[in-house]
């Protein structure tokens, strides 16, 4: 069944960014992988951020970086020392051998530096569609949309729909759309940061929300997506 999309104008669009910022600007919280753009610290934060939370990462990422600062030095690391360094995070054994195994392709196939390019990315172990993304879009500045489960549940939400394929060519349309012209990364943060604190699966805390009056599902606790 085709997503059918919402009817909804450029200017409800731009004031929808504008207000997320804003409160991101206020609200939103402060992780070190959200203050760089460098590449290679930005690919960690994303590979480590899988299948667990922020706030678990944010207590190892600095230690992290610390001990293995580089792609050539992760990639001549021991995997049980990668592994004893992300423990904290659960699988452990598995997040190591992806971040050595990415760090050896890209000191192998692109001389110790990120690629820049969508497919290169992907091609990379632990490392899918939404990874790329973000790398291209917060640390190379690319505008490129991201399509997660907080951003889809949010716009799920926001614009009263349902989607039967997260991947289908409707919903990338409606993220999109919602990105605008440029993706900031400050737009994706708080959207991250609002589904985290507001926008909650269940129970959301609409009155505190600033897109309150632009939101279809306003005053529904039911499950999104």
């Amino acid at each position: 069944m085709t997503l059918r999309l919402p009817d909804i104008s450029t200017r409800e669009l731009a004031a929808i960014r504008a207000r997320v910022r804003r409160w991101f600007g206020k609200n939103g919280r402060s992780f070190p992988w959200r203050e760089t753009r460098d590449p290679y610290r930005v690919l960690m934060a994303e590979m480590l951020l899988r299948r667990t939370t922020a706030t678990a990462v944010s207590r190892v990422y600095l230690g992290f970086i610390e001990q293995f600062p580089s792609i050539s030095v992760l990639a001549g690391a021991p995997v049980s020392s990668i592994s004893a360094a992300v423990e904290s995070l659960g699988l452990q054994e598995v997040r190591a051998k992806q971040l050595k195994a990415a760090a050896v392709q890209i000191s192998m196939q692109h001389s110790g530096s990120i690629p820049h390019d969508a497919g290169e990315l992907e091609s990379l172990p632990g490392v899918g569609e939404y990874v790329s993304s973000a790398v291209l879009n917060f640390a190379f500045g690319q505008p490129v949309p991201l399509i997660d489960g907080n951003v889809l549940h949010f716009i799920s939400r926001l614009f009263g729909v349902k989607f039967s394929d997260r991947s289908s060519a409707e919903v990338r349309e409606l993220v999109s759309r919602l990105g605008g012209r440029r993706h900031e990364p400050e737009l994706y943060w708080g959207i991250i940061d609002l589904v985290s604190s507001i926008c909650l699966r269940k129970k959301p805390r609409c009155s505190r929300c600033p897109v309150e009056s632009f939101c279809r599902s306003r005053g529904s606790d039911s499950r999104a997506v």
